[in-house]
């Protein structure tokens, strides 16, 4: 009488038909790594050189808006379109017949400057700007209207509507204020998708977001103000646009992430900073820079955030609201973006893990079908 002692089944390797979510990924050959590792200075250096470059390297004015007030709207009209030949494409040259009105419109900064013609036989003409508007585009216009009135034998006097503050007295403060947040967002979110990938999902992700966009505000807020001096007062709107930003930019940067990992850091730079800088009236006017970027001066967040701490520091706050809704904009897209991708992954996710479950059952169920059966089919 013989026993059969069962054997145990040869280990013939992992199974081919194994779900792929059991595999170790395949590392990139050494030559891909390598060109990587090139690929993302040359991006960075070609985007910052090449498109801040083209951008500001020899600012020429055109069309500037700048009324000219005359006391009748024939006489101004007759001058504008004196002003028009004159100056050519740098100005925008429109009629107003109401001093009060030029004065709003330069105050909103729907005008650059406003030009008041001599009255009753006078000698002296008068110039409205607002320096925090924009230094550039008031330079710009008391230049040109100066030697306008110097022509035309006249004196000119100048007023400015919102003068620049002496510890801003170049108009840059707003300006590096979204730099500093624009790299508080894409930075934290560009080292969390390395060090912490688990702080991505979203339910995980805002929560620490909100906590950082407004840690990061207070501290460049303390920065600029108590220790450096730029920045005097005006604490809490400040901070809380300061806060809008780096949100806004933490979520854009978390789409390119999701799909690039680190690398997002050259489309996310080249959107909020190159293309930013050029197309933000911080450090030059947009109406001194090529018209493309005149363009994105009313599309990109830096821009948007830039003119709101421009109007809170300056213009008592008027203006925020249109440039809040542009921060909205970019940061609900972002957000339903991340929506959309993280549900898709985990949907994904979900069917490769059916899939491992099936594969599951039916190799345990293989070894209970009995020998006979086996041998018979």
């Amino acid at each position: 009488m013989t026993s059969s002692v069962p054997q145990p089944a040869a280990d013939d390797g992992p199974d081919p038909a194994a779900p792929a979510a059991g595999r170790a990924k395949k590392a990139p050959p050494v030559a891909v790594k390598y060109l990587i590792l090139g690929f993302f200075p040359l991006a960075m250096v070609v985007s910052l050189v090449g498109i801040m470059l083209s951008g500001m390297h020899k600012p020429v004015p055109h069309d500037i808006p700048v009324a000219v007030v005359a006391s009748t709207a024939p006489q101004a009209e007759q001058a504008a379109q004196g002003l028009e030949k004159a100056l050519g494409d740098s100005f925008d040259i429109r009629p107003l017949a109401s001093t009060d009105r030029a004065r709003t419109l330069v105050h909103d900064r729907d005008l650059a400057g406003a030009y008041v013609l001599p009255k009753d036989g006078a000698r002296q003409a008068l110039l409205y700007t607002a320096g925090g508007a924009g230094i550039g585009q008031q330079m710009a216009v008391e230049q040109t209207f100066t030697q306008l009135a110097a022509q035309q034998q006249i004196e000119l006097e100048t007023e400015d509507l919102a003068p620049l503050h002496s510890h801003d007295s170049m108009g840059l403060v707003a300006l590096y204020m979204g730099l500093g947040y624009s790299m508080a967002g894409f930075l934290v979110v560009t080292v969390m998708s390395v060090a912490a990938p688990e702080l991505m999902r979203l339910r995980k992700f805002l929560p620490v977001l909100a906590g950082w966009a407004s840690f990061m505000s207070v501290c460049i807020w303390l920065l600029t103000g108590p220790v450096i001096g730029a920045v005097h007062g005006h604490a809490w709107p400040i901070i809380g646009l300061g806060a809008a930003m780096i949100f806004a930019v933490s979520l854009v940067t978390t789409v390119f992430a999701r799909f690039l990992g680190p690398l997002a850091l050259i489309p996310v730079v080249t959107l909020t900073m190159f293309l930013g800088v050029p197309s933000s009236n911080g450090g030059m006017s947009t109406y001194m820079v090529p018209g493309f970027f005149h363009t994105l001066h009313g599309v990109l967040p830096l821009p948007a955030n830039v003119e709101s701490v421009r109007a809170v520091l300056y213009f008592g706050g008027d203006g925020v609201s249109g440039h809040l809704a542009t921060l909205g904009v970019w940061a609900g897209a972002a957000l339903l973006l991340n929506v959309v991708i993280e549900l898709f992954k985990h949907r994904r996710s979900g069917d490769k893990n059916l899939e491992a479950i099936d594969h599951m059952f039916d190799a345990e169920h293989v070894h209970e079908i009995p020998d006979a059966v086996r041998t018979a089919n």
